[in-house]
């Protein structure tokens, strides 16, 4: 195959997978559900939080817990992030998406996973 060919044949592949990526994004329910997660923990707002959860995580999550969080995420949000969706998985019922958190202080990277199912977040991590 000639230089010419397989360097179109790149070509190809590589603008097939940067449309893939860039139309990937949860749909609005979801969306807002993951902002109203981060906005709720950033400023330890426990009722915010739990409104946006299924019974399961509401009794797994204590207003000591989300405050830790909280303390912990609070400075760093506060200089600012962006949130890049990754994807979804189907896994046990639920949808899982997953977002990249990345820090504008420069520090670490963070993974976002929401597990959702019938309107209700039923985790929620940051890693």
């Amino acid at each position: 195959m000639n230089r010419l060919v397989k360097f179109l044949l790149i070509a190809a592949a590589a603008a097939v997978l940067t449309t893939v990526s860039a139309s990937a994004e949860p749909d609005q329910a979801t969306q807002a559900i993951f902002k109203n997660l981060m906005a709720a923990t950033v400023s330890n707002n426990y009722d915010g939080f739990i409104a946006e959860t299924d019974a399961t995580l509401k009794a797994a999550v204590t207003k000591r817990m989300l405050e830790r969080v909280s303390k912990e995420l609070e400075p760093r949000a506060r200089q600012g992030y962006d949130a890049h969706y990754l994807g979804e998985l189907n896994r046990k019922g639920y949808r899982v998406h997953l977002w990249r958190l990345k820090f504008k202080d420069g520090g670490d990277d963070a993974l976002a996973t929401l597990s959702f199912k019938d309107g209700k977040a039923g985790t929620f991590l940051l890693q």
